[in-house]
This record gives C-alpha cells, sequence and structure tokens, in this order.
C-alpha cells in the first residue's frame, strides 16, 4: 500500500516567508532610522502620531482601526503619545464615552522634522522599481490581502 504524502512548499517558495523577512528588515531599518534621528517614537508610535495629524479629531477606535492595530495598543501608544505632549485627547462632546485626538503644536513640528526621514526609509525597498511596478506590486498585495477577507 502506498502512502500518499502532502508535499508541503519549501519556505522559500512562499510569497508569504518573503513579505514576512521584509516586514521584519523594513521595521529594523525603520527604528534605526527614527534613533539616528533622535525621534524618541518608536515606528508604531510615529505610524499612530502620523494618521492622527492626517485625520486631527478622529477617535482612538478609529485611528486603531486605521492604523491595523487592536485597541488596548491603540490606548497605550496614545497614552504614550500624549505624556510626550505630541497629541491631547478631549471627550468628544456628543459621545462622552469616546475620546477624540488631535496632534500638538510639538507633534506637528516632530513630524515636519522627520517626515523626509521616513518619506527616504519608505523608497529604500522599492528601489529599481518603476512606477508601473510598483503599482503593479499595490494591486497584487491588495488582492491577498482582500483573499483573506
Amino acid at each position: 500500500m502506498q502512502e500518499n504524502r502532502i508535499q508541503e512548499q519549501r519556505l522559500e517558495q512562499l510569497p508569504v516567508f518573503y513579505m514576512e523577512q521584509i516586514v521584519r528588515r523594513y521595521r529594523q531599518m525603520a527604528t534605526q532610522a527614527l534613533k539616528n534621528h533622535h525621534a524618541g517614537l518608536s515606528v508604531d508610535q510615529w505610524v499612530v502620531l502620523k494618521q492622527i495629524s492626517e485625520n486631527n479629531g478622529s477617535s482612538q477606535v478609529e485611528i486603531g482601526s486605521s492604523t491595523v492595530k487592536d485597541a488596548p495598543t491603540t490606548t497605550r501608544i496614545i497614552d504614550q503619545l500624549v505624556s510626550k505632549n505630541l497629541i491631547s485627547k478631549q471627550l468628544d462632546p456628543e459621545d462622552r464615552r469616546r475620546y477624540m485626538v488631535f496632534v500638538t503644536e510639538k507633534g506637528r513640528q516632530l513630524i515636519e522634522r522627520l517626515l523626509p526621514v521616513v518619506q527616504e526609509y519608505r523608497q529604500v525597498p522599492l528601489k529599481g522599481f518603476s512606477p508601473a511596478e510598483q503599482k503593479q506590486l499595490i494591486g497584487l498585495l491588495q488582492r491577498m490581502l482582500k483573499n483573506l477577507d
């Protein structure tokens, strides 16, 4: 009797394996870039701060959703940014159970100082990709994400 064996693909053949490597290396590079420029922020704190600046007055829930972070992580990061005086929280006048978050002047200044640094390291993984290839890559990644819904 012959046994049926399911062949497992080698890790090096799985797109998800490469995606995990890319994310890990990218986060390491981003962390180092922020550290080199004395940002005083983690990569996650930067992402939340930047998202708040683009959506001033959003709720913590909206910020968490848009940055793909769970509620406890979002709350912790927002509290850290408040303690650094980079953002402020205010009770929503229409719903006293939720907070709205706003970037402070100090936060705006930090964003302006760090934006060129962030834009530079965001281009590193795309070096050598044509605009058409970048657009195609985004489309493929969007399809992969949709497949997981």
